[in-house]
């Protein structure tokens, strides 16, 4: 059996036994106005409470990409924990504009890894999903010579990943954004596939193609929330705008009948197996 729980935004802490992974932990939440007039800093007391209650050995943190909801608190709790990150180059350069060099391990597409006993990591190349104006926001890479703090668009994407994850004998993908490469998921399959909803209109593959390739048992519509407000854990959160989780939910019934769609809530453990 493993646990997994949604913390927000593509936020996932997976355990099994003695070991905790985590996926994109973003707990800061900087409201609307900081996201678009401010330079960003992690909330330190919320990084710190987030760090305690992680469970046994955090071998690695996974991020799909670098945009400011996913990588923001990465180095301060990448710095706690002493753990590894996994993910792109522009990784690598906020790591090391945070002080940390030499903890990332930039991954190449379809590269994979061996994380601690029983829990592998596999990094498979995805596509970010058009979600303003039809555009796919803060395109390109984080450089050398910038300096933190950030503001929300100097967290730039960066190379994209799509993580699988196989620890206690289930497979878990994580799809962070409203888009995918299905041409380099052919042959591939998982147990649980977590799913962004906002955008998932603008990208007809992403559902269907995605979905009829993976063939998940059990689908987890996520970083549905307003990631700009704070999160009430155990409470539904506020919905994106425009997200439309009934429609997406209607879409993956109609795609996979079979399959079980389970709507997480922040900080709600929930276990497989």
């Amino acid at each position: 059996m493993i646990e997994i729980t949604w913390t927000g935004a593509a936020g996932l802490i997976i355990s099994s036994g003695e070991h905790t992974v985590c996926i994109d932990p973003f707990v800061t939440r900087p409201g609307k106005m900081d996201v678009f007039f401010k330079r960003l800093h992690p909330d330190e007391t919320a990084i710190e409470n987030f760090t305690k209650g992680l469970k046994g050995n955090v071998p690695a943190i996974v991020v799909s990409h670098t945009h400011f909801d996913h990588a923001l608190d990465v180095p301060e709790i990448a710095r706690r924990l002493g753990c590894r990150v996994f993910g792109s180059t522009s990784l690598e350069r906020l790591m090391e504009i945070s002080g940390q060099l030499g903890r990332t391990r930039v991954c190449k597409y379809h590269e994979h890894f061996e994380l601690a006993d029983g829990i592998s990591l596999t990094m498979f190349p995805s596509l970010h999903g058009r979600v303003f104006l039809g555009r796919v926001p803060y395109e390109g890479e984080i450089m050398q010579n910038m300096h933190l703090p950030f503001r929300a668009g100097d967290y730039r994407l960066g190379d994209i990943y799509m993580p699988r994850i196989e620890i206690g004998g289930i497979s878990i993908m994580h799809a962070g954004s409203a888009g995918c490469s299905v041409a380099d998921l052919e042959g591939w399959k998982c147990d649980v596939l977590f799913m962004c909803v906002p955008g998932w209109k603008r990208s007809p593959d992403y559902t269907s193609a995605l979905l009829k390739t993976l063939r998940p048992g059990i689908i987890v519509p996520f970083h549905y929330d307003d990631f700009t407000m704070p999160l009430s854990p155990c409470m539904m959160p506020r919905v994106m705008p425009f997200s439309d989780m009934k429609g997406f939910m209607k879409r993956i019934a109609h795609v996979l009948p079979g399959a079980v769609i389970q709507i997480p809530l922040p900080y709600s453990p929930m276990e497989f197996e």
